[in-house]
């Protein structure tokens, strides 16, 4: 999703069209999907917006999805414990 957004905000700036960072980091974090309301929530509510980094912003999301692809692989594999008993 990052790699989208990247391209048309370079796109927009082939066109000579500045966009205050702050605008482009309210603009990625509305434009996550539902399943992200939780950390969309706690990322306005904990950080500036004025001030926070496009990639600060990005490294937090990565960080939270890896913790949730871990959690779910570690569920999976209770899971499979499970079913063999």
């Amino acid at each position: 999703m990052f790699d989208r957004f990247s391209t048309i905000v370079n796109g927009l700036k082939g066109f000579a069209e500045t966009i205050p960072e702050d605008k482009l980091v309210r603009k990625l974090l509305y434009s996550l999907p539902e399943s992200w309301d939780g950390k969309r929530t706690a990322i306005i509510k904990a950080k500036n917006l004025k001030t926070l980094k496009l990639d600060e912003l990005v490294g937090s999301l990565l960080t939270h999805e890896i913790m949730k692809q871990g959690r779910e692989e570690e569920k999976n594999k209770e899971e499979k414990r499970v079913e063999k008993l």
